[in-house]
């Protein structure tokens, strides 16, 4: 999360998710997947950066946001009340979770390849810590069936 792109946690979260599935293909010609083939290699700090000076980007965020139900909160950030995360699985069939208010990814261990149950698993189990309100939506990403 930056301060750069202020209310864009939600996208970020579903850029993690779409990067991070090696089953989803990007059209290169679009916004998105322009920028993805641009940052392939960069270190984490470089993509967000090239994020930050996205003017492709943040006018597409700009545009769709507008759309949005709800007022954009622009100035008082402490009025923001809902933040997305992502849970990802790495090479290893682990489940990581990306949120942008940590220092970088944090993996949460096991999960046998079960994207799906995994972060259910993980979710119930910061709610009976406490840790998360139970006032949370969860959207999950899957392939359409052609």
């Amino acid at each position: 999360q930056c301060g750069t792109l202020d209310n864009a946690c939600g996208i970020i979260a579903c850029i993690h998710a779409i990067f991070n599935c090696p089953l989803v293909t990007l059209d290169p010609s679009t916004t998105l997947g322009a920028y993805k083939q641009r940052v392939e290699t960069f270190t984490p700090t470089e993509r967000k950066t090239a994020l930050e000076q996205d003017t492709a980007f943040q006018q597409a965020h700009k545009k769709h946001a507008a759309r949005g139900q709800t007022a954009a909160v622009n100035r008082d950030q402490n009025k923001v009340k809902h933040h997305f995360i992502a849970y990802v699985l790495n090479s290893e069939g682990e489940l990581v979770e990306l949120d942008g208010t940590k220092a970088g990814p944090v993996v949460i261990g096991k999960c046998n390849g079960d994207l799906l149950r995994g972060s259910i698993r993980e979710v119930k189990g910061k709610l009976e810590r406490g840790e998360i309100s139970e006032s949370l939506s969860m959207m999950t990403f899957n392939l359409a069936n052609e």
